[in-house]
């Protein structure tokens, strides 16, 4: 999917530029960090969002027995703040540092491995 709908926006204050936006794609919805805020419920965004990356590494070592293989690398996401996530994505580009969980693409400033990849953000932005 290249493109996500704006479901909600939820202004910090009245005049604030800053906003908690609600996405959705086509297999999940998540709440992003927006500033500034230029987008209102029902638009479509594209499908690459931005992020303060805490921690990424591969979801298994390729030593690992299969089903231990298959079951780290079981997309997931995992709201653990306001905007933070943690989860188990997969890299669609790792020279541009991109993963896509759960139908959204993040873009990391650097990934470690190509594949499955357990991931930690502080925030993710759009």
């Amino acid at each position: 999917m290249d493109t996500l709908l704006v479901s909600q926006v939820t202004p910090f204050s009245p005049d604030s530029e800053s906003a908690a936006v609600r996405l959705r794609s086509e297999r999940g919805e998540i709440v992003v960090f927006s500033y500034p805020c230029e987008v209102v419920v029902g638009d479509v965004v594209p499908n690459l969002l931005g992020c303060i990356l805490k921690e990424a590494q591969a979801a298994y070592l390729t030593d690992w027995p299969d089903a231990e293989q298959q079951a780290r690398s079981a997309e997931r996401l995992e709201k653990v703040g306001p905007f933070a996530y943690r989860g188990c994505g997969r890299v669609v580009d790792q020279q541009e540092g991109i993963i896509e969980v759960l139908g959204f693409r993040i873009e990391f400033s650097d990934v470690p491995c190509d594949g499955p990849i357990e991931f930690e953000c502080e925030r993710i932005d759009l």
